[in-house]
């Protein structure tokens, strides 16, 4: 099986009309900016209307200190991350999808937010968790030619532990490792693909991954 297959098989079995295994990111709807009022429904679907309003937003926006306004938010608000330094912000805030991917591992929790309000169909998160189930699902699946995706910095005990023998195990079975560079569009391609199979968008493959980590660390046996 290739982790392709591995990524469908999951998703086919969990995505549907409602996605109700999406819980995070529950939204302070106090803070939000522009006050946009979000619909009723699950986290899923408060989730994936916040993001295509920022998208929107961002991209009609000819205001740079605006425009910096709803990245930092959807950084530090919305996604939780309170440790970046101010001239990081700026940099998230202020560079081009293309600078900020070639930034490789270092930051991508933080930037690949900022690109989903680029883009919210082209682009994904990839943070700790994200990197943790792609991994996991490797070994849940026997996966032919496996590929260790970045080891991220996580607060989650359950995935440092996790990470710490997905590393040993790789190790071990000396596992291709993933090109630091690269690796970030390979996951796009590899979520679009899994989206344009399921009449399904990037975002909602992301969100089962980041949703499913424990359960999947929990299959892994790690």
């Amino acid at each position: 099986m290739t982790l392709l297959e591995s990524l469908y098989k999951i998703c086919k079995e969990n995505i549907d009309e409602t996605n109700d295994w999406y819980n995070w990111r529950k939204i302070n709807e106090s803070f939000i900016p522009d006050s946009i009022s979000l619909p009723k429904g699950n986290q899923y679907i408060k989730n994936i209307y916040l993001k295509k309003e920022l998208n929107s937003k961002w991209e009609n926006e000819i205001d740079l200190k605006k425009r910096g306004i709803y990245i930092e938010y959807y950084i530090k608000t919305w996604g939780g991350i309170k440790g970046n330094k101010k001239d990081s912000i700026i940099e998230y805030q202020t560079k081009s999808a293309d600078e900020l991917i070639k930034k490789g591992v270092k930051g991508i929790a933080s930037w690949s937010k900022a690109l989903v309000l680029h883009n919210y169909n082209k682009y994904a998160i990839f943070d700790a968790r994200v990197s943790c189930s792609l991994n996991c699902l490797q070994i849940i699946d026997s996966v032919d030619d496996k590929i260790l995706f970045p080891i991220l910095a996580s607060q989650n005990k359950t995935i440092i532990t996790a990470n710490k023998k997905l590393k040993r195990i790789s190790k071990i079975e000396k596992w291709e490792i993933s090109n630091e560079t690269t690796f970030y569009n390979q996951y796009l391609n590899t979520l679009k693909t899994t989206s344009e199979k399921l009449n399904t968008n990037i975002s909602t493959v992301e969100m089962l991954l980041f949703a499913k980590a424990e359960e999947l660390i929990n299959k892994s046996s790690l």
